[in-house]
């Protein structure tokens, strides 16, 4: 993808999640990439989306925690989504041009951020239906598998229930 439609497509994605939060929209999700996992964040709980910047490593902290970034002034602890979620290992690279950091909403009052991969854009209950062969999650913050138009099983992940976690609490 060129940098240019890059730019544009970032910022066409951040005026409609502005213009959902804003508004009644018909979206509901903000569907993400970690590792190999298609994760769906609600809107009403995610907050703003940044750029990826080297965090500041945090010593003897868990292996899925990558250390803390400054965004506006607010020092935020940086969380591997996707080695969190066991789909990769915390070992492998955790960056690349795509990857974004997606805020908690200030509501939640945690100062943390998801790294993921790449940004999918914004999705809606209609385009889904209930994934009937897809393993039942684990974990309460993990919703159901969910099936798309192209048979790709995502699952939504409530960030409220997972800022409550004492596992994702505990980054030492």
């Amino acid at each position: 993808m060129a940098r240019s439609s890059l730019i544009e497509f970032q910022s066409q994605l951040a005026s409609r999640l502005q213009a959902a939060q804003l508004t009644q929209s018909e979206s509901r999700w903000l569907a993400v990439v970690a590792g190999q996992q298609r994760i769906l964040l609600p809107l009403s709980q995610a907050g703003e989306i940044s750029a990826y910047e080297p965090p500041m490593l945090l010593p003897h902290a868990q292996a899925w925690f990558a250390g803390l970034v400054n965004l506006r002034g607010v020092l935020c602890g940086v969380v591997d989504l996707a080695a969190f979620l066991g789909a990769r290992l915390a070992s492998s690279p955790r960056s690349n041009a795509q990857s974004r950091y997606i805020q908690f909403t200030p509501q939640l009052e945690i100062n943390a951020v998801l790294l993921v991969d790449q940004l999918a854009g914004l999705r809606t209950p209609g385009q889904f239906v209930m994934d009937e062969h897809s393993p039942a999650a684990t974990e309460p913050w993990l919703g159901p598998g969910l099936l798309d138009a192209s048979g790709l099983t995502w699952r939504e992940l409530n960030l409220a229930l997972l800022a409550d976690d004492t596992r994702f609490l505990a980054v030492v």
